[in-house]
């Protein structure tokens, strides 16, 4: 990795590094930026967390509990964070007044 920076300096570079089974090592955010990459994708990292997360809930439901107030968002904070609350201003804006 680090040889390929040094023969193409002028080139900007993405390292595509998959977290748990690829072959390119992995290096955080900052010693990917020393080795002269500009851009980093961890394209399993998101999706890893949130699998094992729903793992983790489904375990509590399937043995009779809910999972703690503390580890879900509220239903306010999944609207904001999902854009409803955006969707919702803009949809303002189009709507028309009825007659």
């Amino acid at each position: 990795m680090k040889a390929f920076c040094e023969i193409t300096p002028s080139i900007p570079k993405m390292a595509n590094l998959l977290e748990g089974g690829g072959k390119t090592p992995i290096l955080n955010p900052t010693e990917l930026e020393d080795v002269g990459f500009k851009i980093a994708a961890y394209p399993l990292s998101l999706m890893g967390v949130s699998i094992r997360a729903m793992q983790n809930a489904l375990t509590s439901i399937k043995g009779g509990q809910i999972p703690s107030h503390g580890s879900i968002p509220t239903f306010e904070e999944i609207k904001e964070i999902g854009g409803f609350n955006s969707y919702y201003e803009e949809e303002k804006r189009y709507a028309t007044n009825p007659d």
